[in-house]
């Protein structure tokens, strides 16, 4: 490495750092700071447990907001060196651009390195451990959902399947417990008590009744009960089970493990799945070809009049993010090959970047 290189590297380093945690901070300052209000007052948890859950999930933001951090680095740094004329100077001793981007590229390079490490040998294990301790806290919990007096249960976005209506309370007892049943239309089960109690991760109901109301017709009493167990809606042992593990808590290769066992049993993949197993080889590798996006801006050399380099950085972190939320909204819905979304957002934008480069260089 050069003085220039070492120069380069350190600097957009810097930058590199102090953006990624700014767009992480603003992420978890917005959507996850809201999750966790909504964590604490729904489950119940201790300020401490909700802490160390959102820490955990600190390595999978960070890898999702690296590629960004890469733009936000290399755009700051090039602006500076073109408004201070320090490309200009290396071009009047005659080096050409592409050594000017060098270091950039290395940058995006390295970037990349260090997303592929994280989001397979850290964010997985973090995200799993996070849903275990999420499962252990909340099945540890007095009551959960003690502020809330209506519970809908919603497998399905817009199919309600349970409806529980909770009386006031204290500690895991509470005064009036109704229960809907809406599982198996058009009968409609019906549960009252008197009372109930949160245990074992379900509610234990006290002097009640069970009803079953069919087509209009006036309930009928089915049995009369002194107590009766509901049965849990979520299994705690269900959620540690590794089985339970959605694919970002899952490492590549048991992506591909799941995937060779469905196509061994001549079993349809879910898109979803072949999506974020292809996700995990483009989505570090878009460190570097944002790094090629983000190539124009080595020419954007205006010391007066309007400065264009950071609306075109802007554009290329939204086009980033909303190209992705595109691709995996085909995949999902058979549109769009995994593999083609996969890898469509990068190649796109790396591939404008350098025509765009090339013509402002012309």
């Amino acid at each position: 490495m050069t003085l220039f290189d070492r120069y380069v590297f350190w600097e957009t380093l810097q930058i590199l750092t102090v953006g990624t945690l700014a767009i992480l901070g603003i992420f978890f300052g917005t959507v996850e700071f809201q999750n966790v209000m909504e964590m604490m007052s729904k489950a119940g948890m201790p300020l401490q447990t909700v802490l160390t859950i959102m820490a955990l999930q600190m390595p999978t933001g960070m890898s999702y907001c690296l590629p960004a951090g890469v733009v936000v680095a290399i755009m700051l740094v090039l602006t500076r060196a073109s408004r201070d004329c320090e490309i200009v100077a290396l071009q009047l001793l005659g080096v050409p651009l592409l050594r000017v981007l060098a270091p950039f590229l290395g940058i995006g390079l390295f970037a990349s390195a260090c997303c592929w490490y994280i989001s397979e040998n850290v964010a997985p294990q973090s995200r799993d451990l996070s849903r275990r301790l999420f499962a252990i806290s909340a099945n540890k919990t007095e009551r959960p959902f003690a502020n809330q007096f209506e519970l809908r249960f919603e497998p399905k976005a817009g199919h309600v399947e349970k409806i529980m209506l909770v009386g006031k309370g204290k500690g895991a007892f509470v005064d009036g417990f109704v229960s809907f049943d809406l599982s198996k239309p058009p009968v409609v089960k019906l549960v009252c008590a008197q009372t109930a109690e949160w245990k074992n991760y379900s509610w234990t109901l006290h002097d009640g009744r069970l009803f079953e109301l069919l087509n209009g017709d006036a309930p009928a009493v089915q049995m009369q009960f002194a107590e009766m167990q509901l049965p849990a809606i979520v299994n705690p042992s269900d959620l540690i089970d590794e089985h339970y593990r959605s694919t970002l808590e899952r490492t590549r290769s048991e992506l591909k493990a799941s995937i060779d066992a469905a196509r061994a049993r001549h079993i349809a993949v879910p898109p979803y799945i072949e999506f974020q197993y292809f996700r995990r080889f483009s989505h570090p590798l878009s460190c570097f070809f944002l790094a090629l996006a983000a190539a124009p801006l080595v020419l954007f050399r205006k010391r007066k009049g309007p400065d264009f380099s950071m609306l075109y950085g802007a554009l290329v972190i939204v086009a980033f993010f909303l190209g992705q939320e595109i691709c995996m909204s085909l995949v999902t819905n058979g549109r769009l090959n995994a593999l083609l979304g996969a890898w469509l957002p990068v190649s796109t934008l790396a591939s404008l970047g350098l025509a765009l480069a090339f013509c402002l260089r012309r």
